[in-house]
């Protein structure tokens, strides 16, 4: 058997070495794993759940509600918004002037386009002009 092949010099490359990080990045299309990362984000990511509100505090807002409609005022409101992908959702505060109500979907909607369930809304402050 012949034992050269173990003494010789590696062959020299023309092309210059390419970096640890440059070697890694040809393979990442070929991940086993495609969107694991993704999906571990998402896990993470946490939710609210809505809170059920008192009768007194459902009175409350209606009546803020009815005041909204006769003043066609601005007012900063708390609702809640239903995640899309989790069960829960997140809380959000925002200030919109009234528009209109939408009785049969029971929902308010404003001048900025904005439309909100009745049932999501746990605060309303009325603004002055």
């Amino acid at each position: 058997m012949d034992e050269r092949w173990y003494t010789m010099d590696r062959p020299k490359s023309k092309y210059p070495k390419m970096s640890m990080s440059d070697r890694a990045a040809q393979f990442a299309p070929f991940a086993a794993l495609t969107g694991h990362k993704e999906a571990i984000l998402e896990q993470q990511r946490t939710t609210q759940t809505k809170r059920i509100l008192s009768n007194e505090e459902k009175l409350r807002i209606n009546e803020k509600i009815i005041e909204l409609m006769n003043l066609k005022l601005k007012c900063r409101i708390t609702y809640f918004e239903k995640d899309k992908k989790k069960s829960g959702g997140k809380y959000y505060t925002a200030t919109y002037t009234f528009k209109r109500l939408d009785e049969l979907n029971k929902t308010l909607i404003f001048k900025e386009n904005a439309q909100i369930q009745i049932d999501d809304i746990v605060d309303i402050e009325l603004l002055e002009q």
